[in-house]
């Protein structure tokens, strides 16, 4: 006996619903948001194509199973899609959960690190972060100074000393300070504009010394109409002799850009050095040092300290009063200008350099001045000793100018 064939349809059925199964899972797979019509269409692609003239069933049984495994794989393909869309929206929010995480920022600055202490509960809110924070900051700057008051009702234009400087007791040469001129600011007065006044010395040497070396040193330093900060600094140094070895002519340009930050121009011969730095507020150069301490008016005992610029050395100065003193020999200018020792006073001061921290260098040799002057509107400086260069350094007043009328 002949076993009957199988109808190829009814093979055809049961492959047919496997590859339906099949195509749905991966069309789920492969893109979750197909609609039902696409997924229908490509499911009856995947079946027997039709015959030309009729459909391609013809028995009913088969027709059910056919319509049967194509709805159920429709739905199939539904779900499969929905689950992949959850999938997917869950892992944005997951990706979106961890971009909004929280991250340590790079850090370009030391660290900063938490102070565990008991904050003050006194203030409250940010008050009381602001009062007591919680970090140690470990940079190191440069300590809080006193900013020095203003002295320009000491600047008077047309006001101009003249030193006879002696080294050891020997002549040496001369030097010269004034106020040479006011120069307004285009923009206008206060607060538009601030107007400048321009200062002037000059050192020469002469005698002895000037056998050995010959020196000039010439400083052009304009400062605030206002405040008496330093605007700009020029100092001019030439020299001839023994000890030139080095250069015969140095120019030293300063920019104070602000009032804590200066950029200078060191030329020595044809070689040219620019550099940067930040500097205490308010730092003098020579001339506007020498204008600040002639207006201090301090009582016995007082002291002030300021910073001051020595070319490209930064350097602390530390002012006390030191009440009435004799000066003698008193200067026969001041003599004729009615002075006597009862009109004196003496401050005395020390000049030590600093490192970019603003701490003294304890390595360093340290400089000490005595400034004889007299109070009252005119504050003439009669006197000056100090031991910066060679031996002990001595100007001694030998002509004042008053200011211009006017």
């Amino acid at each position: 006996m002949t076993a009957a064939r199988p109808d190829p349809r009814d093979a055809r059925a049961p492959r047919s619903s496997r590859d339906a199964r099949g195509t749905g899972g991966r069309l789920a797979r492969a893109s979750a948001t197909l609609g039902a019509v696409a997924g229908l269409a490509l499911l009856m692609g995947a079946g027997s194509p039709p015959r030309p003239n009729g459909p391609g069933p013809e028995s009913k049984d088969d027709g059910r199973d056919q319509t049967h495994i194509a709805r159920q794989s429709v739905a199939e393909a539904r779900e499969h899609a929905a689950r992949a869309q959850t999938g997917a929206g869950q892992q944005q929010a997951r990706t979106r959960a961890s971009r909004d995480a929280s991250r340590l920022p790079r850090m370009h600055s030391p660290t900063v690190q938490v102070r565990e202490e008991q904050a003050d509960q006194a203030p409250v809110g940010w008050s009381a972060s602001l009062d007591a924070p919680e970090f140690n900051d470990r940079r190191r700057r440069f300590p809080p100074t006193r900013i020095p008051e203003p002295y320009v009702h000491a600047v008077r234009v047309g006001e101009r000393f003249v030193f006879d400087v002696f080294i050891a007791g020997n002549p040496a040469g001369m030097a010269e300070a004034g106020v040479t001129e006011y120069i307004p600011d285009p923009r206008g007065d206060y607060p538009q504009g601030s107007g400048r006044y321009r200062i002037e010395g000059r050192a020469v040497t002469s005698g002895v010394v000037s056998l050995l070396s010959s020196m000039e040193d010439r400083i052009n330093t304009t400062i605030d109409e206002h405040t008496g900060a330093v605007v700009s600094s020029t100092n001019t140094l030439v020299r001839s002799g023994l000890g030139t070895s080095k250069y015969k002519r140095r120019v030293v340009e300063t920019d104070f850009e602000g009032r804590g930050h200066i950029r200078i121009v060191d030329t020595r011969d044809d070689k040219s050095a620019t550099l940067t730095r930040d500097v205490p507020r308010d730092t003098f150069d020579a001339m506007s040092a020498m204008a600040w301490v002639r207006s201090l008016d301090l009582d016995e005992g007082e002291q002030i300290s300021s910073h001051v610029l020595d070319g490209r050395t930064l350097m602390r100065v530390d002012v006390v009063g030191r009440g009435k003193a004799k000066l003698d020999p008193m200067p026969s200018v001041a003599t004729g200008l009615g002075v006597t020792n009862d009109d004196v006073y003496l401050l005395e001061g020390t000049l030590s350099r600093v490192d970019r921290h603003g701490v003294v260098r304890e390595d360093k040799r340290k400089y000490t001045f005595r400034a004889y002057v007299t109070r009252g509107e005119r504050r003439l400086l009669l006197s000056i000793e100090t031991d910066m260069w060679i031996g002990v350094l001595r100007l001694v007043l030998n002509r004042y100018d008053p200011p211009a009328a006017g």
